[in-house]
């Protein structure tokens, strides 16, 4: 929602299709601009993460004062640990890893949930500006 000069009206439209002849359906995804449909998509994957994480759904919380605008806590269980890092800077950001050791412990990878794709830990993690990461850690 971008609706900044009419924030109220913006929050209140309601769900685009459902209906015969509507000519956008965000069901099925006609007439949707391509950053709708990204956002649609994102949306999913993120759901469908969450509801088969044990981490999320059962596990403890652990979280770190926020530093320089860059907030951290993770999900964890006996099965999982989850990551989870909110730059709230308008800038890129890097934080240094070694102040989660007792969380990270003996991961060597993360799969970044948003993208799919598999990094290995560094010392240190780089996102951009007003970005949240959420990161499955893996052995």
């Amino acid at each position: 929602m971008r609706g900044i000069k009419n924030p109220d009206g913006w929050v209140r439209l309601d769900f685009p299709g459902g209906w015969p002849g509507d000519a956008r359906n965000a069901f099925t995804g006609l007439g949707l601009t391509a950053d709708e449909m990204s956002t649609q998509q994102l949306t999913r994957t993120m759901a469908n993460f969450r509801k088969s994480s044990s981490a999320i759904k059962f596990g403890k919380l652990m979280h770190y004062v926020p530093e320089n605008g860059v907030y951290v806590y993770f999900r964890y269980d006996s099965l999982q640990t989850v990551m989870c890092v909110m730059n709230t800077n308008d800038h890129p950001a890097t934080i240094g890893l070694s102040r989660f050791s007792e969380r990270i412990g003996n991961f060597k990878k993360a799969k970044d949930i948003a993208t799919g794709n598999t990094f290995h830990l560094e010392d240190n993690l780089s996102l951009g500006g007003k970005y949240l990461l959420v990161l499955d850690l893996l052995p």
